[in-house]
């Protein structure tokens, strides 16, 4: 059997960065590398006038050597390219507007027709843009053909939904951030993705230079898990050095109110960055899965037809600066649904 050959996904939001890493993957390997640069059709931008960054602010693509436009075509180019003796490995560079969770997943199903298999998965972020990128009111609408739906995603959710799934991810431009700003931004985003290498792109290493697996396709799943364990194993202790940025979790064994949870919404404090999590309602057997990302909050509800899904019928974790848990705990508990003689006080 021919031996597989690597791809390394890179993501990011900057041409000069992710060129930089780019070309720091080439030089240090001296192979035949190709890139390719995904830039999907089916995504457009939407653009708020009243957003004072303009889009070339956040948005650029790296040099590359063939573009493609839809992930059937990507999948025939992989193909392709594994039967080509001349080439070592593919870098694969995802244009800031896609949906990469469709991209991995056919990549994922269709990893036994080709001898590729992905190496890593490398996250750009400039640290100097971050937060402007972060709550930025630009956006993006993918079209789902199959299911004539349109999904809206702000910047912040897409810039997530990439480093989420990361396993390194490297800082550009730290030093035009103080010391405190810096270990702020370093400490969100190890607690948004406890398994990734988290450093500054200066300080890139090559320690998976001889890694033989592949990337963990699955990790994404169990990226909340790995975070509520965070939160867990730190629950007891003072931890230093994490300049003031937390994690709490939520649990409850009743169910919500969601009416009531929505004014909660609207009531979130400025503090929390980032907040996920689910609540499930055994009277209307309806599952709310929340995401929220800076002023975006997004929910999805699931019907399941099953009353042992989870002892705990709400869980939602909590990320940010100096977060109140006594004042989210209080202005939670006044949104559950309280059993009394099988009837239900609001």
């Amino acid at each position: 059997m021919e031996k597989q050959k690597p791809l390394t996904v890179v993501t990011g939001f900057s041409l000069k960065d992710k060129c930089d890493v780019i070309r720091r993957i080439q030089g240090n390997k001296k192979k035949n590398i190709k890139v390719i640069l995904f830039r999907p059709t089916d995504v457009k931008l939407v653009i708020h006038s009243e957003d004072p960054f303009p889009l070339t602010h956040f948005i650029s693509e790296a040099v590359h050597h063939v573009e493609i436009n839809t992930i059937p075509n990507l999948i025939t180019a992989l193909e392709e390219e594994s039967c080509n003796h001349h080439l070592d490995e593919i870098i694969l560079d995802i244009h800031p507007i896609s949906d990469q969770h469709s991209l991995f997943e056919s990549l994922t199903s269709q990893n036994g027709n080709y001898n590729w298999f992905i190496k890593s998965h490398i996250h750009v972020i400039d640290a100097r843009d971050f937060w402007f990128s972060y709550y930025s009111e630009h956006g993006i609408t993918i079209s789902e053909i199959d299911s004539n739906l349109t999904l809206e995603y702000t910047f912040g959710e897409t810039l997530i939904n990439q480093l989420e799934l990361a396993e390194m991810i490297y800082l550009s431009n730290t030093e035009q951030l103080s010391h405190e700003r810096l270990g702020e931004l370093m400490v969100f985003i190890q607690n948004l993705q406890p398994k990734a290498l988290v450093s500054k792109l200066n300080d890139m290493n090559w320690r998976n230079e001889d890694k033989k697996t592949a990337f963990d396709m699955k990790a994404a799943c169990h990226l909340y898990v790995d975070q509520i364990n965070l939160f867990t194993s730190r629950s007891n202790m003072k931890v230093i050095g994490q300049y003031g940025i937390e994690t709490f979790v939520y649990q409850s064994f009743s169910p919500v109110d969601f009416s009531r949870l929505e004014q909660f919404f609207t009531k979130l404090p400025s503090e929390v960055f980032r907040m996920k999590g689910r609540c499930y309602n055994p009277f209307t057997q309806e599952l709310y899965s929340i995401s929220q990302v800076g002023s975006s909050i997004q929910v999805d509800t699931t019907n399941i037809y099953s009353e042992n899904l989870t002892n705990t019928l709400t869980e939602l974790l909590f990320i940010g600066s100096e977060l109140n848990q006594e004042e989210i705990e209080t202005m939670l508990n006044d949104c559950l649904q309280i059993q009394y003689d099988n009837r239900i006080a609001y």
